[in-house]
């Protein structure tokens, strides 16, 4: 299994929960991609978060910065919001998830639109995991 989760109101509201969920994943030889939008300066204090936190992962990838969308996302369609967002869609497919955890219904409703094969779960459905 390789499972996707947002950081801020996904980890950080549930951080027992997902600490049980990606100790098992990892132990059982999948792989967890933690995805956020937090600016790559916050990796250290990322980092730090996440282990106290108890968080395993296999990936911790952060977004690049909201003006770098504009010419990463092909999707010219999308408000600037949304072609941000869409990096976690790209990273998703690009590294093969099966399962993405996020608290926004915008990122949830990009990877209906864009990823279909990718099952993108709202944190409320998090017990599905």
């Amino acid at each position: 299994m390789r499972l996707g989760l947002d950081i801020d109101g996904t980890i950080t509201a549930d951080p027992v929960f997902f600490r049980e969920r990606a100790s098992a994943v990892i132990k059982n030889g999948g792989e967890v991609h933690v995805v956020s939008s937090r600016s790559p300066e916050a990796r250290v204090e990322t980092v730090t978060e996440l282990s106290e936190l108890g968080i395993r992962y296999s990936t911790l990838h952060l977004l690049p910065h909201m003006s770098a969308a504009q010419w990463l996302c092909p999707h010219r369609e999308l408000d600037w919001y949304q072609k941000h967002m869409w990096l976690k869609v790209a990273y998703a497919l690009e590294y093969r998830l099966d399962y993405f955890v996020d608290d926004d219904p915008k990122v949830l409703a990009l990877f209906d639109r864009y990823a279909r094969g990718i099952k993108a779960l709202s944190f409320l459905d998090r017990h599905l995991v």
